[in-house]
């Protein structure tokens, strides 16, 4: 992997960490979304366009509703959606599976109100750049580790057991600096 990318990527969510951490939340949707255009066009240029196809199925169905009012045609179910969605993981999935299936997973963590919009459009973007496990492995063991230290925290100092909302634009920092060490 090219060392520009991974030092343009860390400088990006460096500084969208921060603000989650400051705000909890970025102040643009441009600091999420031209980057993932940035990652698609990136993932239309390797050759891997199924993975680009299926992201564009999968943020034209997140914005269903505004479609349906933009256009005035019934396009605000999830049922409309269903053949195109389905149609984009076939694709992609044949010829890079663990990047399908973690795009449909992320996008699915924010339709299922368990991610914020920045977190999951992020973490897409990071799979376009890198559709492989040791992103998804790197990404489930850092998010893992701060839910382990949480609980223990909470359990420790709390004497109770509770659920943690962290940012999670810092976690997707370094998911991708793990990713990048044990890559190397």
């Amino acid at each position: 992997m090219n060392v520009w990318i991974l030092a343009i990527v860390l400088i990006w969510l460096a500084i969208v960490s921060w603000f989650d951490l400051r705000n909890r939340e970025v102040p643009h949707t441009a600091w999420v979304a031209l980057p993932l255009a940035g990652a698609m066009f990136y993932q239309a240029v390797v050759g891997n366009w199924q993975l680009t196809f299926l992201v564009t199925v999968v943020a034209l169905a997140s914005e269903r509703k505004r479609l349906a009012k933009l256009t005035e045609l019934n396009l605000d179910t999830i049922f409309f959606w269903a053949p195109f969605l389905f149609a984009g993981l076939y694709l992609a999935g044949r010829v890079n599976p663990m990047g399908a299936i973690a795009i449909v997973g992320f996008w699915l963590a924010w339709e299922l109100h368990c991610w914020g919009g920045a977190d999951a459009v992020t973490s897409i973007a990071l799979v376009l750049i890198w559709p492989d496990i040791q992103f998804v492995l790197a990404l489930l063991a850092v998010h893992a580790l701060v839910a382990v230290v949480a609980t223990g925290f909470s359990l420790l100092k709390e004497h109770k057991l509770r659920v943690h909302q962290l940012p999670g634009l810092p976690l997707l920092f370094c998911s991708v600096l793990l990713r990048a060490i044990l890559h190397a």
